[in-house]
């Protein structure tokens, strides 16, 4: 089982479906039961309201309220075949950019602040590599005993590592590493390029999972919703319990905003909720209970986070309603847009700012995989998410997923790529001409 494999399969448990025709309807309310059963009462009503908005916007044409993708040509991806490298390079030229197949099969990857870069590869994920830039050959670090999930370097060039229940930091460029954090389960982890960031107080983690209570419980799933903080980068943790105590699962986004000089909190399932919190050396209910912007019309619980110097980009992470791209301009100031089909029903699960010689290009993963009339899509805006072009878009047999984390100079995407019906598994590299 592939790395890729391994990370999704607990990232989703049920299907998704379309709305439309009677057998796809009955599906779509029984999964609303599910939903309820789970304990996604607020996850429910969001997606019903969303998907009554999108109709209402789709028959009156409001425009403005959805995402209307720029008529170029995008690369469509033919499970039945291998990839072809040629045909996807010359799509992408058009587009100015350049795409090459990487020789290392990089699953996540992060760069320091000198340009050097950590990571795992999908057929060694248990073990920790360097490489002096993305066209180099890696050389073997440290070896864990489960398979990494998260790689994040700190300003002071400290190397956090998380797996399945433990955090590991290294302070000598990842020869060596220590256990630092034991998760609240074993099964716990820390969601690559989502989980983790510095603050100018200090690092934050977000603890994820989806870990399943067995006997009949209106509590379907185990609460992992715990959120850690470390002001010695990394000697001492302090674990904060808020979100568990008002009822949260896991934990999906903790991002610094460097614009809006606030800590971006998210958390996933059941409740949904978004926090912009200020001053991370007390984090009290009260400060969450002042900071919460999610709303019927910006979604909550958000699961992808890009930032440019204009503009902080959020995506939605609903499976059975439409999903939306916000804008952030201030925090007074945001928008948000709907996306079309056939991405609608396609969660917003990772964004991605790579720097090229105009600015930022944000990328956008949409993942398709719930819903079999959704695809796979990967987008992008140049222009702070005003517009958006489709770039490259895959059928619900292809995994793909972005490696890299935000950190460093960031001038290439990495994609890792995976066809499941013919066993194909690729890692390719896309930089701005």
């Amino acid at each position: 089982m592939s790395a890729t494999k391994r990370l999704w399969d607990t990232k989703r448990l049920f299907p998704s479906s379309s709305v439309f025709g009677y057998a796809d309807a009955i599906l779509y309310n029984l999964r609303r039961l599910y939903a309820l059963r789970a304990g996604k009462f607020r996850e429910a009503m969001y997606s019903i309201f969303f998907e009554l908005r999108y109709r209402w916007c789709c028959v009156f044409r409001l425009r403005s309220r959805l995402i209307e993708f720029k008529p170029t040509p995008f690369w469509r991806c033919d499970s039945e075949y291998p990839l072809n490298l040629a045909d996807l390079a010359a799509t992408l030229r058009l587009h100015n950019f350049s795409v090459v197949e990487s020789a290392t099969r990089w699953f996540i990857i992060t760069e320091s602040a000198d340009g050097v870069f950590f990571g795992v590869t999908d057929d060694r994920p248990n073990v920790l590599q360097r490489a002096d830039n993305l066209s180099s050959t890696p050389v073997e670090l440290f070896e864990f005993s489960k398979p990494i999930f998260c790689v994040f370097m700190s300003s002071s060039n400290r190397i956090f590592v998380a797996t399945k229940g433990v955090v590991y930091l290294s302070k000598n460029g990842g020869s060596h590493f220590d256990p630092v954090l034991q998760l609240s389960d074993e099964d716990s982890t820390v969601w690559h390029n989502h989980g983790i960031d510095e603050t100018p107080q200090g690092l934050v983690i977000g603890e994820y999972s989806n870990i399943i209570n067995t006997g009949w419980t209106w509590d379907f799933y185990k609460q992992v919703a715990y959120l850690y903080v470390t002001h010695d980068d990394g000697e001492s943790w302090r674990r904060l319990d808020y979100l568990i105590r008002t009822g949260a699962k896991h934990i999906h986004l903790v991002k610094y905003s460097r614009r809006l000089a606030r800590l971006l909190v998210t958390d996933g399932d059941k409740r949904k909720q978004s926090y912009w919190l200020g001053l991370i050396d007390q984090m009290k209910p009260r400060d969450f209970e002042a900071a919460r912007f999610d709303a019927f019309t910006r979604g909550g619980g958000h699961t992808a986070f890009a930032e440019t110097e204009n503009a902080t980009l959020l995506g939605t992470d609903y499976p059975i309603a439409p999903n939306s791209i916000v804008c952030v301009r201030s925090l007074e100031d945001s928008r948000a847009r709907m996306l079309p089909r056939p991405y609608r029903h396609s969660p917003v699960l990772n964004m991605f700012c790579m720097k090229y010689h105009a600015g930022k290009i944000t990328f956008a993963y949409l993942y398709g995989g719930l819903c079999p009339r959704c695809q796979n899509g990967l987008v992008y805006s140049d222009n702070d998410g005003d517009s958006w072009y489709r770039l490259i878009e895959f059928d619900k047999y292809v995994q793909f997923s972005i490696a890299n984390a935000q950190q460093g100079a960031n001038r290439s995407l990495v994609l890792s790529f995976g066809n499941t019906k013919i066993k194909e598994s690729r890692t390719f590299i896309v930089s701005a001409i």
